[in-house]
Formats: structure tokens, C-alpha cells, sequence
């Protein structure tokens, strides 16, 4: 019979997550650490890369959607104010239902909001879908941090934040 995976882990002491929805901090094989590095360094490479995407193809973009400079400039803008403000959402929403369901559901909305990119063809629709964007991207952010935090030992995790910060 398997086991359920949602079901509750019995945590050693110094295994406990500090926070409900924060990562718990297992001891890890030097392999398994380096594993976490790598998938983290991929993970915030590929959350902040549609942005860099977008942001150094705007005057591609303003020719594309026949937009002035001051609308084109948009696009970044309405990434950052969705990726700012939906991190204190998704705080309350790793303690509400635990970080593997938000690592699931939010990796699946990345991938859904990125093939809805094939989609746009105004201004209006890459408004939306940048909104959006920025609104997995900070998943994306915070879930690297998170691998980052057990890629390092114990005694170097602010190393491992600032490494998850940086990357992106």
C-alpha cells in the first residue's frame, strides 16, 4: 500500500520548518545538495528570464504592437507591480496549503501562462499576460530561494539566500 504523500512528516528537531510553509532544513548528502543547487540556479534562471526577455526586446515589441514608447514601457512595469504584490499573497497561501501543493500548482500555472504568451497580439493582451507573468515568476523566485536554502549546510543558509536572490 503507498503512502499518502500529503500526509504529515514526522520532523526531527532541528529538521522543523521555522514558519508553516517555509522548507524544512533535512540533513543532505554532499549529491543531493548539489542537486538542490543546480534545480535552484535553473529555476530562478527560468522565472526571471521571461522578464529579461521582454524588457530587452521593448523597442522590438513597441514596432510589433504599433505602441508609443510610454505604452510599451508598461510591459515591465505591470510585471514588477504583480511580482511585488503577490508575494505577501503567497506567504499566506504556502501556510495555508503547505509548500509542495504551492510548488505543484504554481509550477503548472508558469507553464500555462507561458504558452499563453504564443497568444498575444495587442498591447492589451501582453499587459494581461505579463500581470500573470509576474505573478508565477514570484512563485518561481521564492521556490529557488528555497532550493538554495538546502543546497547549503546549516551554517551558511544567508549564503544560500543571497545566492537565490542574486541569480534571478
Amino acid at each position: 500500500m503507498k503512502s499518502d504523500p500529503y500526509a504529515p512528516r514526522q520532523w526531527l528537531p532541528h529538521e522543523k520548518p521555522t514558519l508553516p510553509g517555509s522548507p524544512s532544513t533535512p540533513l543532505h548528502p554532499w549529491h543531493r545538495r548539489l542537486a538542490y543547487g543546480l534545480v535552484g540556479i535553473l529555476v530562478s534562471i527560468t522565472g526571471g528570464l521571461g522578464n529579461a526577455l521582454v524588457t530587452a526586446n521593448l523597442t522590438n515589441l513597441q514596432g510589433s504592437f504599433g505602441a508609443y514608447s510610454n505604452e510599451i514601457a508598461w510591459l515591465p512595469a505591470v510585471y514588477l507591480m504583480t511580482n511585488v504584490s503577490i508575494n505577501l499573497l503567497l506567504v499566506k497561501f504556502r501556510q495555508q496549503y503547505g509548500l509542495r501543493v504551492f510548488t505543484e500548482a504554481f509550477l503548472v500555472l508558469y507553464v500555462l501562462v507561458t504558452f499563453f504568451h504564443l497568444f498575444v497580439n495587442d498591447l492589451s493582451t501582453a499587459m494581461m499576460v505579463r500581470a500573470a507573468h509576474g505573478m508565477v515568476g514570484a512563485a518561481l523566485s521564492s521556490l529557488s530561494i528555497y532550493y538554495q536554502i538546502q543546497a547549503f549546510p546549516a551554517k551558511q543558509r544567508l549564503k544560500a539566500l543571497t545566492v537565490g536572490i542574486g541569480i534571478a
